[in-house]
């Protein structure tokens, strides 16, 4: 783009692309790795990395989703969105290259060391001394580049649209991932995956429900909840472990499961990386280079940042919980001369009896919605803080500043959702009150999702369409042609569009997962619901992707990355959180072992004899080893790659042996004939040496 002047700016938009035989030959270089044809008949398809030499055996195989393929078979259409999107950013950028913008030429070189020291950085003398750099990049550091972006295909995305819409039917994975690729695919397939999960632990915890309230049993008092937990506690492990046998499965099928943790790396360079320019020990080639001690520092000061903010957010949720009556006077006069410490008297009496949010009304949901939107809104602010922090610690790959923010993102949405759920189970010690928050907190998230990914974007077209009527007389009056350039085309369309950031959508599946795992034993309804919940978001996300952001950037993924260890974490958590609620929190553990428990009189909760405390812990700290134990036994007994895919890694390796073992014959024979050859020369120069020194003698 370039400027106009101070309120208007011009656009252009270009539509790149490339040869067949340039995709051919930059996937070669990128080592993509495609099904390829072999004689041997026990394995007449393997996966192998794309050689041009061999293309014959690449192209006209019989592919699931034959109809996202290109005319040779060979590409699908996220392989060549990912190919182009390489070609381009390979391209170098020359230090004698200028551009005209605010009427005056500037270097790429002074435009991008401005931008650099406005991200808060110092420019370096090395970085003073030009680009060195890719093309790419330094057009979008310096800011004359917006947006690069694939274009979308309507008529693939309608098409699998069309499958998705059916809610009795599996998602076309394999379609979603020729069209997004990989790291989209990994999200539906894993959505997929827990959705089709829930419905163990969700009839299960349907039916503790209805048999609870065919006894006339609470939450408190059931004895058959505890049970529900402990099972939903082995659930949650065999899942995960389930869930990367199917990521094995699918990084085979998609060909990624051959990328390394180098060729993850290599795979993006950060826009933002500063660093000293240094030889490399490795390929002796000149590269930026920033110590690894440094990072660290800064990772350290960024978690001492987050704290603090955690902290702030900590006081408006004590704030929350007076409002909701959580912390009220009664819990004060439980302290006797001393003073609860997170009671405030002012937010306090709002939730009392005739205040503006009654506890015992309907209006104690009020407080819940109010937080929930807050937190919201928090949550949106932090996420720009992550992405400063990550750019100050000056990550080299993308890979690596991706893990940064998902990581502090992460823990500070989790503590925002949890916290008050651990108090009331662990300091309160109320199961009413942490199922009454439990199931405030669940519904109004999973109502949150379906209104703001389902009715919200089907609504926000009818409502642009609505006002571009109204804006169609003065735009008909307006021929300004600068004005106009913005809103014409398809190209432009699809580059006013939001860019898709998948962290939203996985957050909200970790944090479903965790009320459904974390505090089973307090609501077991919450799986029944999330699965309802999940068949909905499933569908409306996917139709987000295509109307409401640009066309995702491709890239190769082995997995879903800290988000698996994340949901690891929560199941083996869980144990612990269960039996908390079991023993401690509700009268739960009290229906087996009656003579350990006394009644508080203030409260009304059943609280452990003085007596009895040592052997009840005793009795949790059993049960929890024992669990821990059954979890490593199960992921022992479950192998987490499949047999089928061990095999087909362990053939492909078998073939690689086996030409190199036939290469090295062919060239030991090919050595011997030309040392035999070389050996017959030597006799008959020898033999014609003879003849010519006989030869002298006779004339002699």
């Amino acid at each position: 783009r370039g400027s106009v002047d101070d309120d208007e700016r011009s656009a252009v938009v270009l539509g790149l692309t490339a040869t067949q035989k340039m995709l051919e030959h930059e996937a070669e270089i990128a080592r993509l790795v495609k099904p390829c044809r072999t004689s041997q008949r026990h394995m007449p398809i393997l996966m192998e990395h794309f050689a041009g030499r061999a293309r014959d055996d690449f192209v006209d195989i019989d592919h699931e989703n034959a109809e996202g393929y290109d005319e040779f078979g060979l590409f699908t259409s996220a392989e060549r969105a990912l190919l182009l999107e390489s070609l381009i950013a390979s391209i170098p950028a020359p230090d004698s290259l200028e551009v005209v913008g605010h009427n005056r030429r500037t270097s790429l070189a002074e435009a991008a060391i401005r931008k650099l020291e406005s991200f808060g950085g110092k420019a370096t003398e090395d970085d003073r001394a030009g680009p060195a750099s890719k093309l790419p990049e330094v057009l979008r550091t310096s800011g004359y580049v917006d947006v690069m972006a694939p274009v979308h295909i309507p008529h693939i995305h309608k098409r699998i649209q069309k499958d998705m819409n059916s809610i009795l039917t599996a998602p076309p994975i394999q379609a979603i991932r020729d069209y997004y690729g990989e790291e989209v695919a990994f999200y539906f397939a894993w959505m997929h995956h827990m959705t089709e999960w829930y419905v163990i632990p969700g009839l299960l915890g349907l039916a503790v429900y209805i048999l609870r309230i065919h006894r006339g049993e609470t939450v408190d008092n059931c004895e058959l909840i505890p049970f529900f937990g402990l099972i939903t506690f082995c659930w949650a492990v065999t899942c995960n472990r389930y869930w990367e046998r199917r990521e094995a499965e699918l990084a085979y099928k998609w060909g990624t499961f051959a990328l390394t943790d180098a060729d993850r790396r290599s795979l993006g360079v950060w826009h933002t990386f500063r660093g000293k320019m240094r030889r490399s020990p490795i390929t002796g080639r000149m590269e930026k280079y920033y110590p690894a001690r440094k990072r660290h520092l800064k990772s350290a000061v960024g978690i001492i940042i987050s704290l603090f903010l955690l902290a702030i957010v900590g006081v408006f949720l004590v704030i929350s919980m007076n409002v909701q009556g959580y912390i009220s006077r009664a819990d004060e006069e439980m302290w006797g001369e001393g003073e609860h410490p997170l009671y405030f008297p002012y937010f306090a009496q709002m939730a009392e009896e005739g205040g503006i949010f009654d506890a015992k009304t309907w209006k104690c949901f009020l407080p819940i919605i109010f937080r929930a939107i807050i937190v919201t809104k928090i949550n949106q602010q932090y996420s720009h803080i992550a992405e400063k922090l990550a750019e100050w610690e000056n990550h080299e790959s993308a890979m690596g500043h991706k893990k940064s923010v998902v990581l502090n993102r992460v823990l500070f949405e989790a503590f925002d959702a949890y916290i008050i759920l651990f108090y009331l189970a662990i300091y309160e010690r109320d199961v009413n009150l942490l199922r009454l928050e439990l199931a405030g907190a669940f519904h109004i998230d999973s109502l949150r999702r379906i209104l703001t990914e389902c009715v919200l974007p089907y609504a926000l077209p009818y409502v642009a369409k609505y006002f571009e009527k109204d804006a169609v007389g003065p735009s008909k009056k307006d021929d300004d042609p600068k004005k106009k350039l913005t809103t014409c085309g398809h190209l432009t369309a699809e580059a006013d569009l939001e860019k898709y950031e998948r962290f939203d959508d996985f957050i909200e599946m970790l944090i479903q997962f965790g009320y459904v795992t974390l505090f089973a034993s307090a609501y077991p309804l919450a799986a029944f619901i999330a699965i309802g919940a999940n068949l909905i978001e499933m569908r409306t996300d996917f139709w987000k992707l295509g109307h409401l952001f640009r066309r995702v950037t491709p890239s190769r993924e082995i997995d879903i990355g800290m988000w698996k260890w994340a949901t690891k974490s929560f199941a083996w958590f869980a144990a612990i959180s269960n039996l908390i609620i079991f023993a401690f929190t509700s009268s739960q553990l009290r229906q087996w072992l009656p003579d350990y428990y006394v009644t508080d009189e203030r409260s009304g909760q059943s609280v452990p004899k003085a007596s009895s405390r040592h052997e009840i812990l005793l009795l949790v700290l059993i049960i929890e080893h024992c669990l821990l134990i059954i979890a490593a036994l199960l992921n022992k007994a479950i192998p987490r790659t499949p047999q089928s895919i061990r095999i087909k890694v362990q053939q492909r390796l078998w073939f690689h042996e086996t030409l190199a073992a036939n290469a090295r014959i062919r060239t030991a024979k090919r050595t011997s004939a030309d040392a035999t050859s070389m050996s017959e020369v030597a006799t008959q120069m020898t033999t014609i040496e003879r003849l010519a020194h006989l030869n002298s003698k006779v004339k002699e």
